[in-house]
């Protein structure tokens, strides 16, 4: 009956957020709260966002908030399809962080802030022009910089998706380096650790905003690790696939590393989901891989 009734609340609410073009519907429904996890405000978030209030004890909380919160979330795949970008869906509890890189404090304000503020400018800018209705990575290129002047779009665009990459390839403690993966690397650089070297000096000697890339470029037929600046983005290059991100923008770790740098780049290493990147790089290469499911 939750599951029914928050879904019913929530299809309600979107046909006239959809026929209003509105950005409000965008996670969170609200800022989000910096600090530690309070059970008390998530318990108040869940009531905003259903429209129900649970008839479990407060022991009962957190089971009760996730099962209703995955009916939300495919009330929000609708709003989706209706020509509006939203947030990713986070593969792990945005208040526990992303452990040992990032703190719930400093996810909150990446992620909940923002992030979800290029969200709203993007969807604010669309309506009325050329990119109405099309998906992000064509937003992307017929927008880029050396194509048009549409800047303010190409960034708020390209931040997105950039954002919404680097939460896909991060996961709370890391994973394991698949074989295949392991190996193209090492035919390349010679070793693991001589390409993490190289990633992390890429990283360091990058000065200003943007993002450190590993790309595989399909005219070389190798991988390549580019740094651009400010919402600097591979899709704009045709030759380049996009396999793992680091954002290297200061808000991405001030919070938690305030000055120090290299913990952070370090920290990377020991959350980068190499099974995503390693999907990504066998699509490009015409390998057989595994479905990617990117709620981007």
């Amino acid at each position: 009956m939750l599951r029914r009734a928050a879904l019913t609340t929530s299809a309600a609410a979107v046909a006239p957020l959809a026929q209003q073009r509105s950005i409000g519907m965008h996670l969170p429904k609200r800022d989000v709260v910096v600090g530690k996890f309070d059970i008390n405000a998530e318990y108040d978030t869940f009531r905003e966002r259903t429209g129900k209030t649970p008839d479990h004890d407060m022991a009962q909380y957190r089971k009760l908030y996730w099962r209703a919160d995955e009916t939300v979330r495919r009330a929000e795949r609708y709003i989706q399809a209706q020509g509006f970008f939203h947030l990713p869906i986070l593969d792990f509890p945005a208040y526990k962080g992303c452990p040992p890189l990032m703190s719930g404090q400093q996810l909150r304000i990446h992620y909940g802030r923002h992030h979800r503020l290029y969200v709203e400018k993007l969807n604010a800018l669309l309506p009325g022009t050329k990119y109405e209705g099309m998906n992000l990575d064509d937003i992307i290129r017929l927008s880029a910089p050396n194509n048009n002047d549409d800047v303010a779009v190409f960034n708020n665009a390209a931040q997105h998706y950039n954002h919404s990459f680097f939460w896909k390839n991060i996961t709370p403690w890391g994973c394991n380096i698949p074989p295949d993966f392991l190996c193209a690397i090492e035919e390349q650089y010679g070793t693991w650790e001589a390409f993490v070297e190289e990633f992390e000096a890429k990283a360091m000697g990058f000065f200003g905003s943007g993002w450190i890339w590993l790309i595989y470029d399909g005219l070389a037929k190798k991988f390549d690790i580019v740094a651009l600046k400010n919402a600097g983005c591979p899709l704009t290059e045709n030759s380049q696939t996009p396999l793992m991100t680091l954002d290297a923008w200061e808000h991405a770790w001030y919070v938690d590393f305030e000055n120090e740098k290299a913990k952070y780049v370090k920290g990377y290493f020991k959350v980068a989901d190499w099974h995503w990147a390693e999907r990504h790089w066998k699509r490009a290469t015409g390998q057989e891989y595994n479905q990617m499911i990117w709620d981007g």
